[in-house]
């Protein structure tokens, strides 16, 4: 795969135009991207639910719409950049696409090259190091001794990066002088 889409190895693709539809088909998985297609809003929605990077989806479906998928995908954890292609949008469709965080919207008709700079474009998602740490925790530690340790080490962390300034680091971490010095307390008992 080429190093510009490792970040995307699994694509998905909606639109419900068969010919626009095979030809995202084709150019996605020369891209060497493994790729699932839908035709409908309701078929996304459900290969979406199994897992992908990158959703490439056509707003104006005739069964469903790109703008619920694009919702969908916001919702997911991770989630992936979603692409959004359309005939025309409007301009309400195209300021509620970009509050969902949509990566880019490309007008058709388009080229495949096109297409590839929006996906080269794109910031590829963060990796989750939070997630696989929950992942590994989860039954090994009570919980109340984990929010502690967790707190006592956010604190540790904001006061090393304010030069133990314990009125910076409380703000740093959205809580109050007193707070934080509880939490020292606690942590020295």
């Amino acid at each position: 795969m080429d190093s510009g889409l490792s970040s995307y190895p699994r694509v998905l693709i909606v639109d419900d135009d068969p010919i626009v539809l095979r030809m995202l088909i084709k150019t996605v998985t020369r891209w060497g991207c493994r790729v699932t297609a839908a035709e409908t809003g309701a078929d996304a929605l459900a290969l979406l639910a199994d897992g992908v990077d990158l959703v490439i989806t056509d707003i104006n479906l005739r069964a469903g719409s790109g703008i619920e998928i694009a919702q969908a995908a916001a919702k997911m954890h991770p989630a992936p950049p979603v692409i959004a292609i359309t005939g025309a949008a409007t301009p309400e469709e195209a300021f509620q696409l970009g509050r969902m965080g949509v990566g880019a919207i490309v007008t058709k008709p388009f080229r495949p090259a096109e297409l590839r700079a929006v996906v080269d474009q794109l910031e590829p998602p963060e990796p989750d190091v939070l997630d696989g740490f929950v992942r590994r925790i989860v039954g090994a530690e009570p919980m109340p001794e984990l929010i502690d340790a967790v707190r006592r080490s956010m604190v540790v962390e904001a006061l090393a990066r304010t030069n133990n300034n314990k009125v910076q680091a409380a703000s740093l971490l959205g809580i109050s002088r007193q707070h934080l010095q509880k939490i020292l307390e606690r942590g020295k008992a």
